[in-house]
C-alpha cells in the first residue's frame, strides 16, 4: 500500500493521542514508515535520564484506536508488550 502525507499525519496524530494518555512528563516521538509494521521511536525522561525506544507499531490497530476504545487498549498493550528495540 502507498501511503500520503496525510495517512502519515493521521499515524502520527493517533500516536500522540496514545502517548497523551500515557501523562509522561517529557517526551519527543516520530513514526517512520516501514514495509509492514511502522516504527514508533519514543524519547522519553527517565529518572535515569533520556532514553530512546524504538517500538512496532501496527497502522491500521493504531488509526482505529483514535475512535474504537477496545482498538485503543490493544495498541496500548501491544506497544506494551513488543519492549524495546535499541535504536
Amino acid at each position: 500500500m502507498v501511503w500520503s502525507g496525510a495517512d502519515l499525519q493521521r499515524v502520527t496524530d493517533a500516536a500522540g493521542a496514545l502517548l497523551e494518555e500515557l501523562g509522561l512528563d517529557a517526551y519527543l516521538f516520530a513514526i517512520e514508515p516501514r514495509e509492514g509494521d511502522w516504527d514508533l521511536k519514543l524519547e522519553c525522561a527517565f529518572k535515569e535520564g533520556w532514553q530512546t525506544l524504538t517500538l512496532p507499531v501496527d497502522v491500521e490497530l493504531l488509526l482505529a484506536s483514535r475512535t474504537d476504545s477496545a482498538a485503543r487498549a490493544r495498541a496500548s498493550c501491544k506497544a506494551g508488550a513488543a519492549g524495546s528495540r535499541p535504536a
